[in-house]
């Protein structure tokens, strides 16, 4: 079956006229056997851990009522809240103090290739972890404890804070919103010594397998606070991993496993998931910007190549260290995130958590005022690529039954994906790359 389809595409005066296009896209007759299922959480959010009350609000019971507006926006689309994973690279610079309210802070000078830097220090207070109560109602949340330190006593102490606040004393604060992971590390693969720029602390004898016999450690320790399902309840899950990638081949999910990181029973029943981080690219000052390059075809399908059933992309975005001004902000950004999120959920991934922090170039938001991305916009505002999550969510839909796959084109600026509902092809996402200049 094939269809014709037309598509008017207006830039504005300073593009020039609207442009036509009339081509021939060849629809399967039935679903393909390849199909995959669309979870109604792919287009999910990771928010920097160190400015999380600029998110969820200052203080419990005043939440930050644009940004949830914002997630309910996306919610009705698919009748499920984004998913929300809260931590990064700060909650392994995160240490208790309960002798403050929410939280404090310090933070590095900004430099040309970090101008918006993730503070070198946290301090989580009492009401940290239960300003996720300020969420709308149905929020699920990943929330992330401190590795890197190598202080079980430290760790364990969070995890206790927030057992407390989600299933202790306390949990009627966030009765409305779900802790569905516990995240222990981040990026654990750059905690040694790496074959790239990035430096940890403790040299060449920090491995998978020292990785994984420490993280089985502190998994049984966390376990002992938080009650994790073991039954198929509606409790929390661990999540190991976190790597970023960079570091493969020494730095899979295949290490830990085959050395042992499940073999306890009650934590690999307590485990679901495995989390990896994948970027387009690294920010660079120096960087050329050529548009088109950001959404090119060839180039996101050279960074997904493998089906990932059981693996989150638990971190995410363009370009890493907080994005690339000229291709990160712009509408090519809102292109490349709607392939991306669907060219994912076609090879198995769940759920894809677009990393943000305060002022960072490629967020789909900036939470505050003061949200400092080099625009000069002193409101809080959305970026193009929240039109992205708008798009997949409305693709997904409502009926918990939606399946997609890509659907081949002969045009390398051209891109498809079908979306069924059961065997029956209910909608159609397709994607013009052509770049279009002024003059």
């Amino acid at each position: 079956m094939s269809i014709p389809l037309v598509f008017l595409i207006l830039l504005g005066k300073a593009f020039g006229d609207g442009l036509e296009y009339t081509f021939n896209l060849h629809l399967p007759s039935h679903r393909p056997a390849w199909a995959e299922k669309l979870s109604p959480h792919l287009a999910a959010f990771s928010i920097e851990m160190d400015r999380w009350p600029d998110w969820a609000g200052q203080e419990v019971g005043k939440p930050n009522e644009y940004f949830n507006r914002l997630l309910s926006n996306l919610g009705e689309r698919t009748g499920h809240m984004p998913f929300l994973r809260v931590g990064a690279n700060s909650q392994d610079r995160a240490t208790l103090d309960l002798s403050l309210e929410v939280m404090n802070k310090t933070f590095p000078e900004p430099t040309e290739t970090v101008p918006n830097p993730e503070a070198d220090h946290i301090y989580i207070g009492r009401d940290f972890y239960a300003l996720s109560g300020n969420l709308p109602a149905g929020t699920p949340f990943m929330w992330g404890l401190n590795l890197k330190s190598l202080n079980q006593t430290e760790t364990v102490a969070q995890a206790r804070l927030l057992a407390q606040t989600f299933q202790g004393d306390r949990a009627n604060l966030t009765k409305n919103v779900r802790l569905v992971n516990v995240e222990l590390g981040n990026e654990p693969d750059f905690y040694g010594l790496t074959r790239t720029v990035y430096n940890g602390p403790y040299g060449v004898e920090w491995d998978t397998a020292n990785y994984t016999d420490t993280w089985a450690q502190y998994a049984e320790a966390v376990s002992r606070e938080i009650e994790f399902d073991h039954t198929g309840s509606d409790r929390p899950t661990l999540s190991p991993g976190a790597f970023t990638g960079a570091n493969a081949p020494e730095w899979t999910p295949a290490g830990p496993l085959q050395l042992g990181i499940l073999n306890d029973p009650t934590i690999r029943n307590a485990t679901t998931q495995f989390t990896e981080h994948v970027y387009s690219g690294g920010f660079d000052p120096r960087r050329v910007i050529n548009p088109g390059d950001l959404m090119n075809k060839i180039y996101v399908r050279g960074n997904l190549t493998t089906k990932m059933a059981g693996i989150q992309a638990g971190e995410t975005n363009s370009y890493a260290n907080h994005g690339q001004p000229g291709l990160s902000n712009t509408v090519e950004s809102a292109l490349w995130a709607t392939d991306w999120l669907l060219l994912g959920a076609s090879f198995g991934v769940q759920r894809l958590h677009f990393h943000h922090g305060v002022g960072f170039r490629y967020n789909l938001i900036q939470p505050t005022s003061d949200s400092d991305d080099g625009l000069n916009i002193t409101r809080p505002r959305i970026l193009p690529s929240y039109h992205a999550f708008l798009i997949v969510n409305e693709a997904i839909g409502k009926s918990s039954e939606a399946y997609v796959a890509e659907i081949p084109t002969s045009n390398i600026t051209i891109t498809a994906y079908g979306i069924w509902e059961q065997e029956r092809l209910a909608r159609i996402v397709v994607l013009n790359t052509q770049v279009h200049l002024g003059g």
